[in-house]
């Protein structure tokens, strides 16, 4: 895939997010994709759900180019294909109660359900990401960022997607409720088989969602590996850096930076 973004310069080269980006998801797999901020990581998660319309390639589900369907067979397909943002207040309407927040999914993608069938689902759906019943009525300003957030998972999970983007769900929560939502996380996908597309930065996180890790550098995959053997044998001089660069838990463990210096230039290259 390839996606470029105009210049936010007046007169500047486009910027190139994705550069020749190519990746498989298996069923019921977290494959973690890490790299630092404006790598292009959160720009892919939104391109495979065709929230970004990509400049070349395709985006394939199924073995169904989702480029090429119309508005309302994409509209159906997304029932499949769900997302959690990484601020959950953000991706919330302040004005409508949990219970319609949640609800929204099952009223554009099965109509026919009945209203009482359908609050039976929310309640179910909140239950299950645990929230009590009585958070249908509240406001998402009058839940905590944890509880925002297993509010977002909820509307992700009620059509029974197969496939999820989680765009750093856990960085703006503190370390308790981060490891609560990603416990929750893998509860969940071990109940539905959905595949996860984890887009995060933190190398711990990754280290302990995922299955497969690749990792971007510039709008660029330069490295996907097992996790474990990522860890233990980098490959590439980037996945070192990021290595080298992670805090241990432990204070008195030291790790040795190692730097990387590659290509600086994310604008397309000038013609010839």
């Amino acid at each position: 895939m390839v996606k470029t973004f105009a210049s936010r310069v007046r007169g500047g080269d486009p910027v190139r997010a994705l550069r020749g980006v190519s990746l498989a998801i298996e069923e019921g797999e977290t494959l973690a994709v890490i790299g630092e901020s404006g790598s292009g990581k959160s720009t892919l998660g939104r391109a495979v759900l065709r929230l970004l319309e990509v400049d070349e390639g395709a985006v394939r589900f199924d073995g169904t180019d989702i480029g090429s369907l119309s508005p309302e067979a994409m509209r159906a397909k997304r029932s499949e294909m769900q997302i959690v943002f990484q601020e959950p207040y953000e991706s919330l309407n302040p004005r409508l109660s949990i219970g319609a927040i949640v609800a929204e999914p099952l009223e554009i993608h099965q109509p026919q359900l009945g209203t009482q069938e359908i609050r039976k689902q929310v309640l179910a759906t909140l239950d299950r990401v645990g929230l009590p019943g009585d958070a249908a009525r509240r406001l998402p300003g009058e839940l905590s960022g944890g509880q925002q957030q297993r509010v977002g998972i909820a509307r992700a999970i009620i059509s029974r997607p197969r496939f999820m983007v989680l765009d750093e769900p856990t960085s703006s929560l503190d370390l308790s409720i981060r490891a609560q939502i990603l416990s929750l996380l893998a509860e969940l996908q071990e109940d539905y088989k959905m595949a996860y597309l984890f887009v995060s930065h933190d190398m711990h996180t990754v280290e302990w969602v995922s299955d497969r890790i690749a990792v971007m550098y510039l709008g660029e995959i330069v490295e996907t590996a097992p996790t474990r053997a990522l860890f233990d044998t980098p490959e590439h001089p980037y996945t070192r850096t990021l290595l080298s660069a992670r805090l241990s838990a432990d204070p008195r463990e030291r790790h040795a930076y190692q730097a990387f210096v590659g290509d600086t230039s994310v604008v397309t290259p000038p013609s010839a």
